[in-house]
Parts: C-alpha cells; structure tokens; sequence
C-alpha cells in the first residue's frame, strides 16, 4: 500500500559522532597515541581504537595516518574536524562549570523588592555580603511602596521582597519570615521647635502636618501610620517625589516626614527624632512564594537573616 500523499516523508536524522567519540578523538589528537589517550582517559587502548573507527567510519575516512614507530599525525579530515570538536568540548565543559555554580549559588539571576530602604541596617549589610560572596549574580533591584511591591511579587515580576507594613498578609501561597525591627522616626527641620528633643509621641505628632510620598495612589504608608495614631487628628499631604525629595520638602518648611532608620538619606538642615511609643516599632519581613526552591533567594535571606540577628541583638544590649 502507497504512503498517503499528505503524510510527510519520513526524515532521518543525520549520523553524529557521541560525545564520548569526540572527547576520545581529542585525547588521541593531544597524545598522538591510542596507547597514552587510553591511559589519561581511563579506559582500554581497544576501547579507544573502537571509538576512532567508528568516527572514520562515520567520515567515510581516516583521522589518523598510522606508521611504525612513530606517532600518530592528523589526516586532512581530522583537521577539519579539530576545530569543531573542540569548540563542542569547551562549550560542554563551560555548561559543566555553571550548572555547578548555579547550584551553589554562584550565578544566576534574582529580582528583589525593597521598602523602606538600604541606606543602612541589615537589608543594606546583608546584600553587600551577598554580592561580594556572589559577585556574578545578576540582581534586579525595585524600590517601591510596600503595596506595589506585594503586587509584583504576585505578578511573578520580584522573587522577594523585604518589606514594612504587610504583616496581615495571611495568604498561604507566600511565606512571611520576620527578620528585625525598626522604631519610626519623624524627620524635621533643624530649625523646627521639636528640633532638640531626644524622642516624640503620637500626640506630639499628631500636632503637625505630615508629608508622605506616593505613587500612583498607594496608600499602605498613609494607612500604617493613621492606624498608629487611632483618634488623634492628622494632616497629611501626599506627594508623587522621591524619597530625596521629600526630604528637601522638609528641609523648605513644608512639614515633618515619618520615616524609617533605613530609609534615612544623609540630608543637611534635617534631624530625625524616634517616636517613643510602642507601635513605633515597626517589623520588617521578608516575603516569597511558597515552594520556591531557588538556592540563590535561599543564601541572600540567610545573609540578610544573619545581619538581622546581630542588628537586634546591637540595639537590645
């Protein structure tokens, strides 16, 4: 019975050479010797001869001129095929290496969400032991409010974020580890009246016109601090600038700014006073999907863990 006209002629697949074939015929190509190319590799000098004779035979010609007592030389053929069949080796051999380094943690790539900051403290600590352990390790880094940051760690967009302000996820596809905690500082002028004061309270704070940065309507700093104030009175403006712009508002008399020890850009004609009350302290976790196996999110954590124990440890002694 005739094959249908509309069924695809079968192909067959092109005659290579194994792996093993090549790696033997480089060895016999350095050594000049089935004899020493057998000794390095391991194996039977018959295994080698074996090996050779089915590239020949696979060529349709031989790779080496054989003469008595005298080492092997390379056959026109075999030097066409020299250059190929080590470029394939190298290639094999550097696949080897970085799939050995991915599982260590050498290589790789890791996106990775931050708020409030890395000015100082255990995230900043923790991630430059992480990138001088791990130099070849390609981080993408986002800063963000804590709401956008929880909603590109949902979106697949981060692998982790290290965050303030999501402690009541309560969502079983993520993992929430608490790593250390900081107490809020209000940040003013250093020509403000509060300028001198070692620690202010809620009430205090509540007497003055708090400015916040926001993006696109993000609202989780502006919630966390009007659940700390509970009843008392708050003015807060909201505006889209950076974190180093808010500062300079503060500097122009715009208003106070509560912010974190992390967050807390080198800024002249400002002083940052902490807030003395309890819910002042504020935890800061870090966030990643359940079964997420990735060894190098793995070893930045523990980096960062470590930072964190002797950071707590530091500021209750």
């Amino acid at each position: 019975m005739s094959a249908s006209r509309d069924e695809p002629a079968s192909v067959q697949a092109p005659l290579r050479p194994t792996f093993q074939q090549i790696e033997i015929f480089l060895k016999v190509v350095e050594t000049r010797s089935f004899v020493a190319a057998a000794r390095l590799l391991g194996i039977s000098q018959p295994a080698v001869s074996q090996a050779i004779a089915k590239m020949e035979e696979l060529y349709d010609a031989a790779l080496f001129m054989r003469r008595r007592n005298a080492p092997l030389s390379l056959t026109p053929v075999a030097e066409a095929v020299l250059p190929t069949a080590r470029a394939l080796l190298h290639t094999i051999d550097h696949q080897s290496s970085r799939a050995a380094a991915a599982a260590l943690s050498q290589i790789g790539r890791l996106s990775i969400g931050f708020y409030p900051g890395i000015c100082s403290g255990p995230l900043r600590e923790g991630m430059s032991d992480f990138i001088r352990e791990c130099p070849d390790i390609a981080l993408r880094l986002v800063e963000s409010s804590a709401g956008e940051l929880h909603r590109q760690l949902n979106a697949g967009d981060l692998d982790i974020i290290f965050t303030a302000f999501l402690t009541d996820l309560r969502n079983p596809a993520l993992v929430q580890e608490g790593l250390w905690s900081e107490r809020l500082v209000v940040l003013l002028s250093d020509a403000h009246h509060f300028a001198q004061r070692e620690q202010l309270t809620w009430d205090e704070v509540a007497t003055q016109r708090i400015i916040l940065g926001s993006s696109k309507g993000e609202m989780t700093g502006y919630r966390a601090i009007s659940s700390r104030m509970g009843d008392r009175p708050l003015d807060c403006r909201h505006h889209a600038v950076t974190r180093g712009a808010l500062f300079q508002l503060v500097t122009m008399g715009l208003g106070v700014t509560v912010t974190f020890p992390s967050a807390m850009l080198v800024t002249a004609g400002t002083v940052a006073v902490p807030i003395a009350d309890d819910s002042a302290v504020v935890p800061i976790e870090a966030i990643w999907h359940q079964g997420d196996n990735n060894p190098i999110r793995h070893r930045l954590v523990r980096n960062i863990r470590d930072r964190a124990k002797a950071y707590s440890a530091s500021a209750t002694a």
